[in-house]
């Protein structure tokens, strides 16, 4: 199906910045929230996406003045979705609200208009449920801020048909995004991969095995990735990790249980840079460090990198996703230096299996070697 009007459902951080992506790339949308106040803010956001893009040359005024025109806002649901082709839902992670507003869009939405989620965890299947178009139902999940990130996970519900996939893709590629696919699982591809880096990282630091600024140090200085990972969970948001982790823990057991030290943080309000206190302190107040435990910032980048590494291959064993898809999603979503399987053939499979197995031996189920090793 040729998608030319969007529907989007929710004005916040990702609503505001598929809505201008969208615009931006030839659609016609219409973004709506629950009342003008939101819609208003949603729409600020935009309006300061255009002026950054013209201050910086990306966007001429006629160009900026066309992206606007496309652009339509307001408070109804129902006005919003009445000719649209494509509607994307992106309000907050709450399974039964976002079920009674998909129920609600289903009723008054044109019989061939495509149903989206931009969860980043959730259920599709059970999202879908709450529609009599489970065919025409599909997860769109997009990264923040949306207009800088290039990644689209594309997850395909059990009864999703094969034109809302190619559809889904179509207008992913035209918003200038490159599309991975993946089959409704729980955290679908980044999530269920970025979860253990930040876990085990917690887990070696509860231990006492390591410090926190020798995990870091070890994962950005000697791993390559951008940021460690108590430095990356404080700029994501440790709320957001823990929601992340809880949903996988519910979902999938015992290995993904957010180690207490997580819990007791965003139980205090300590979430991370946004609340100036996670993991790390940024209140500009002196912080006392641990001394260091000595540990070999080798030791600590295998370590981490092997339930990595497992969690991706248990992707592939049970047909979620490719190991090219899964590669390409980690290096766009979680900006890895390099893909799990990758970093596989880097260290070499015996190697892997070596580490894993080690890890098994010593700590039980939750490092089970994957089929693909054994």
């Amino acid at each position: 199906m040729d998608v030319k009007r969007i529907a989007v459902i929710g004005a916040g951080l990702m609503g505001s910045g598929i809505t201008y992506v969208s615009a931006w790339n030839g659609f016609e949308v219409h973004m709506v929230d629950i009342n003008d106040a939101a819609v208003e803010a949603g729409m600020e956001r935009i309006r300061n996406d255009v002026m950054t893009g013209i201050d910086k040359g990306k966007i001429s005024m006629t160009e900026a003045e066309g992206l606007m025109s496309r652009i339509k806002y307001g408070t109804s649901n129902e006005e919003a979705v009445k000719d649209a082709d494509l509607v994307i839902e992106a309000i907050f992670e709450n399974m039964e609200v976002k079920k009674k507003v998909f129920a609600a869009i289903d009723a008054v939405a044109p019989s061939h208009t495509i149903l989206a989620t931009n969860t980043s965890s959730l259920s599709i299947d059970e999202l879908a449920s709450a529609t009599s178009r489970s065919e025409k139902f599909i997860g769109m999940h997009y990264f923040s801020p949306v207009a800088a990130m290039k990644l689209l996970e594309v997850v395909i519900g059990e009864k999703t048909s094969e034109d809302t996939i190619a559809t889904a893709i179509a207008v992913g590629e035209k918003q200038g995004k490159i599309c991975v696919k993946a089959k409704n699982s729980p955290g679908f591809i980044v999530n269920r991969i970025l979860m253990p880096v930040l876990r085990e990282a917690i887990l070696l630091y509860e231990q006492g095995v390591a410090t926190k600024e020798e995990i870091d140090t070890a994962m950005s200085v000697h791993a390559k990735f951008p940021a460690g990972p108590f430095t990356l969970g404080d700029f994501v948001g440790l709320d957001i990790a823990y929601h992340a982790m809880s949903t996988l823990y519910r979902e999938l057991g015992d290995c993904f249980k957010p180690p207490d030290s997580l819990k007791k943080l965003v139980d205090s309000g300590a979430i991370g840079t946004k609340s100036k206190k996670g993991f790390y302190d940024y209140t500009g107040a002196s912080q006392e460090t641990e001394p260091p435990k000595g540990v070999d910032p080798y030791w600590i980048v295998t370590r981490i990198s092997m339930p990595v590494i497992r969690e991706a291959m248990i992707l592939v064993d049970d047909g979620i996703a490719t190991r090219e898809d899964i590669d390409l999603a980690m290096k766009l979503g979680a900006n890895f230096p390099e893909g799990p399987f990758e970093m596989a053939e880097r260290i070499g499979l015996d190697k892997v299996r070596e580490e894993i197995t080690k890890l098994y031996e010593e700590h039980g189920e939750c490092y089970s070697v994957p089929k693909m090793l054994q």
